[in-house]
């Protein structure tokens, strides 16, 4: 899972603002991380990137890889400064 610092999705969410195209219907997936680090756009974007991480590795079609250790999920932000 790589995420990505100034992420427009994350400030998004944090705003609670309407925006147009699909990064609305992500907001129901990044509130939580927002909730975890608010006022924060940098932490939310890690707590995100930690959150969906743990999400894929419970899913139906991963869980099962990961417990035998065939599959490991890893998780990151990518700065967009710095590369």
């Amino acid at each position: 899972v790589l995420g990505h610092t100034s992420c427009g999705a994350v400030k998004a969410t944090a705003a609670g603002a309407a925006v147009p195209g699909v990064i609305s219907s992500l907001y129901y997936h990044i509130s939580p991380a927002v909730a975890l680090a608010p006022n924060d756009v940098e932490k939310a974007t890690e707590e995100n990137v930690k959150l969906q991480a743990k999400q894929l590795a419970v899913s139906p079609v991963l869980k099962g890889l990961v417990e035998e250790g065939k599959l490991k999920i890893f998780g990151g932000v990518y700065n967009l400064a710095t590369g």
